[in-house]
């Protein structure tokens, strides 16, 4: 495998959804109604650099702090109009499931709230993903 890149993205996602990536080859693509326009260009300067960007999930249907239950490679991200498409795959069960706060946010370099409620963050890949 490539080495990571020191960005990811975190966003929330269903964890039925995720266990079925998982458990079916560990592709997965999500929707999203904002732009994700800096994680884009994180995420294409990580492939110039031979570089994997992780993208880090939260269960969309869990306690907010259930905290991040998987993870996966970014395979490609599309901006179409005023939403993003991320296709990722080896989505991979995070075991236990790791707070929010264990993760720095990439502006600021601020610690992740654990009751984080945005849609889509970009942070510092954490170390337990190596």
């Amino acid at each position: 495998m490539n080495r990571l890149s020191s960005n990811c993205i975190h966003t929330f996602r269903h964890s039925g959804k995720l266990a079925a990536e998982a458990a079916a080859g560990g592709t997965g693509e999500l929707d999203e109604g904002k732009r994700w326009v800096t994680g884009f260009q994180l995420w294409a300067d990580a492939g110039s650099a031979g570089e994997h960007m992780p993208i880090l999930f939260s269960g969309a249907d869990r306690d907010m702090g259930t905290g991040i239950l998987y993870w996966a490679i970014i395979d490609n991200i599309k901006l179409t109009g005023s939403r993003t498409t991320c296709r990722y795959f080896e989505v991979r069960e995070i075991k236990p499931a790791r707070k929010r706060s264990e993760i720095r946010l990439r502006n600021g370099n601020r610690q992740m709230s654990d009751d984080l409620i945005r849609p889509y963050a970009i942070c510092m890949t954490p170390s337990f993903l190596t």
